[in-house]
């Protein structure tokens, strides 16, 4: 599938990632990645890891006036770092 937010609806583009994630196996490991940039010029970045059992969220501040190019980059090294100590044989990884 080849789809560009340009080209499609929202609506389809909505219901093509709900239908992804749904058909995630629950003995996934799936992780969330987001960053948060305030007008203050501080940025932090955070990752949501949920198992079958249990969620954990983890949430760090970056150096003041980081891009949020480079606390997007922090969020999935910290991510790849968790999947690491899980010794995880089926990641999902997703960016908001």
């Amino acid at each position: 599938m080849n789809f560009t937010k340009q080209n499609e609806h929202p609506e389809l583009l909505c219901q093509l990632s709900l239908e992804i994630i749904n058909s995630i196996p629950s003995r996934a490991l799936v992780l969330y990645t987001d960053v948060g940039r305030p007008d203050s010029g501080r940025t932090c970045s955070g990752v949501l890891m949920k198992t079958r059992t249990r969620e954990n969220r983890y949430c760090f501040r970056n150096p003041d006036h980081s891009s949020v190019f480079r606390s997007e980059l922090v969020a999935i090294r910290k991510a790849l770092n968790l999947v690491l100590e899980a010794d995880a044989e089926d990641v999902w990884n997703f960016e908001r």
